[in-house]
């Protein structure tokens, strides 16, 4: 009878501290976890580096009500989000 094997290795990926979350409530708030930097914010576009990623939301009166514990919230109309995986830059 064989045994039954288990393998960890793909599971603890799932589990990695650098994965961001984006919550989505309505059209009128997003909250981005895991946020490194906040590139511009301004009345129709927010944009914001998350984990690798480029986030560009985009609305109207957008603004950002929270930046803590490496979390941000755009709040405003919400109309949509643009997600871009961002290169990683190689050192000289």
């Amino acid at each position: 009878m064989k045994q039954p094997s288990f393998s960890y290795l793909g599971k603890a990926k799932d589990l990695s501290p650098l994965r961001s979350m984006i919550t989505i409530s309505g059209n009128s708030e997003v909250l981005i976890e895991n946020c490194r930097q906040v590139n511009e914010c301004n009345d129709i576009r927010c944009s914001v580096v998350a984990s690798g990623y480029l986030i560009d939301v985009w609305g109207a009166e957008l603004s950002l009500s929270s930046f803590s514990n490496g979390s941000v919230a755009v709040n405003g109309k919400i109309q949509s989000l643009n997600i871009e995986k961002r290169g990683r830059k190689e050192s000289i």
